[in-house]
């Protein structure tokens, strides 16, 4: 939160996170502005005048011409110089000493709203109609673009000109170019969808989704993204991926470095972005699949095999970090045929055969143990 300590008003009028509170505020939220605000008094002010804008922006007004924006503002502006003009003539007369800067400040208040409202009416006015994703990209616009929504109950099958195929979920809407030009290859998704993306080192593959950047070079994953929903969720199949928020002050940078930065991901894992919050927590996906060739799949039959052994199995065949102390589990040994269970099925049996628990952290598998009775 250190960022605010020097946001202006209109700092924070445009700021994702401080509009997702002003217009959806939770009891998380509330608390996290509400400490912020105690730690810098000073910035109340600029908060209060910031939240009537992006109250009054949600507003739909009916669309005004630019002729009637610069007389609402002239009226605005004359209104203000009438307040001072005729608190000057008033300065012989006994005035309460707090009636004149709490009209100065209405009529700023009063100057902001209606500044903004107009301002909003001429950008609604000027789009030709809402393109997916447009007002976060950063792609440029140099050819024609395609975009699908899948009004059907089943699946819709998409052939990019790169070679990748994207699976579209019904009511799935997605955006993306003829041709990927440029140093990047961009799509903007709402809805749900599953990418296979062809590999390309030297042009990333990116997707905006509900506030959520995607990044990959060649790689399958799930992304779930619903309007109406306050969530985002990536789940990696296979390769890695890099995951970031639009409203990351270093999207720029994020985007455009050829090294993965932001929260990493790699096969079995997700990502879960709370975006009122905008707040994300890494874990595994609910059925994690083995990510090793049909021909290195283990048989998972062990007797009297240490702890540890059984651990580093299971962790190479599904690609996950599984976290333990090896002192104390080499000494216990487990007999078990472990080779129809799911991984959690599979971890449960151990943990309860040699005396330990296990939870995910961080999208890891963490092994908790005192050692076992031998």
């Amino acid at each position: 939160m250190d960022r605010y300590n020097d946001f202006s008003v209109d700092d924070f009028v445009w700021d994702d996170f401080f509009r997702q509170w002003a217009l959806s505020p939770t009891p998380e939220t509330d608390s996290l502005w509400d400490d912020w605000i105690d730690a810098n008094p000073e910035m109340l002010g600029k908060v209060e005048q910031a939240k009537a804008v992006v109250l009054s922006l949600r507003l739909h007004e009916p669309d005004i011409s630019d002729a009637e924006i610069n007389q609402v503002v002239k009226r605005t502006v004359g209104r203000i110089t009438e307040v001072d003009e005729g608190n000057l003539r008033s300065a012989g007369r006994r005035v309460p000493v707090f009636s004149i800067p709490w009209m100065q400040f209405a009529a700023s208040i009063a100057f902001i709203m209606l500044l903004g409202w107009a301002v909003y009416s001429v950008m609604i006015k000027r789009e030709e109609k809402p393109q997916l994703g447009q007002q976060d990209s950063m792609i440029e616009e140099s050819n024609s673009f395609i975009e699908k929504t899948n009004t059907s109950s089943q699946t819709m099958q998409l052939d990019l000109s790169d070679g990748s195929r994207i699976s579209l979920a019904p009511k799935g809407r997605i955006r993306y170019p003829e041709r990927f030009e440029g140093e990047r290859r961009e799509v903007f998704l709402e809805g749900e969808a599953f990418f296979d993306i062809a590999k390309d080192a030297d042009h990333p593959f990116l997707v905006y989704a509900n506030g959520l950047v995607t990044k990959v070079l060649g790689t399958s994953f799930r992304i779930k993204a619903y309007g109406d929903s306050h969530e985002v969720t990536v789940e990696v199949k296979t390769g890695k991926v890099a995951v970031f928020a639009q409203s990351d002050p270093h999207l720029k940078e994020k985007v455009e470095d050829k090294q993965f930065k932001g929260v990493v991901l790699t096969p079995n894992q997700k990502i879960i972005y709370a975006r009122d919050e905008v707040k994300m927590v890494k874990t595994l996906v609910e059925k994690p699949e083995m990510v090793v060739s049909k021909a290195e799949i283990p048989q998972f039959e062990f007797e009297d095999t240490p702890a540890n052994e059984v651990f580093n199995t299971i962790a190479k065949a599904y690609g996950i970090d599984i976290l333990y102390d090896e002192t104390l589990l080499k000494d216990c040994p487990l007999t078990a045929r472990l080779d129809s269970q799911t991984l959690h099925d599979k971890l449960n049996i151990i943990c309860k055969a040699v005396e330990s628990s296990y939870e995910i952290i961080d999208g890891q598998v963490v092994i908790h143990s005192k050692g076992c009775r031998n």
